[in-house]
């Protein structure tokens, strides 16, 4: 059977294809990146990121030097004798890192994970407000 799929990019997904077969060839490991939002609210940031098909068991989450870092691997089983006429499923690591710019309270930082949706609520720091001084007079 002939399967023929007709898009005016399909001229971009063979070469991805053939890219994605050159570096995985000579040993080259590329690191996928997955959409995120963060939305700076008034008390915490809260970042989401898109993780379809992953476990938070198989997701890992750091946080140093105000830098969050995200990543982890999209594995499927799949054999070596199958032939595949569109293969559009990524696999192999992902990873993505933000710097944020406010001082957080890095004990407080909570995350979960619904229906590959990863939530990470990062509370910012209480300011320092500024403190009147009091002068006291010698006499």
């Amino acid at each position: 059977m002939t399967f023929y799929m007709y898009h005016p990019m399909n001229w971009y997904e063979a070469r991805r294809q053939m890219m994605r077969r050159m570096m995985a060839e000579h040993g080259f490991e590329r690191t996928m990146w997955f959409p995120v939002e963060i939305k700076a609210a008034e008390t915490e940031y809260v970042v989401r990121a898109l993780l379809p098909g992953q476990k938070a068991e198989d997701v890992k989450i750091e946080f140093e030097n105000n830098v969050l870092k995200i990543e982890g691997e999209l594995k499927f089983e799949r054999s070596e004798n199958d032939e595949y006429v569109i293969d559009e499923i990524p696999q192999g690591k992902f990873s993505r890192s933000f710097e944020l710019s406010d001082a957080v309270e890095s004990d407080n930082i909570q995350a979960s994970m619904s229906n590959g949706v990863l939530t990470v609520h990062i509370p910012k720091a209480p300011e320092t407000k500024p403190r009147t001084i009091k002068i006291n007079v010698e006499e």
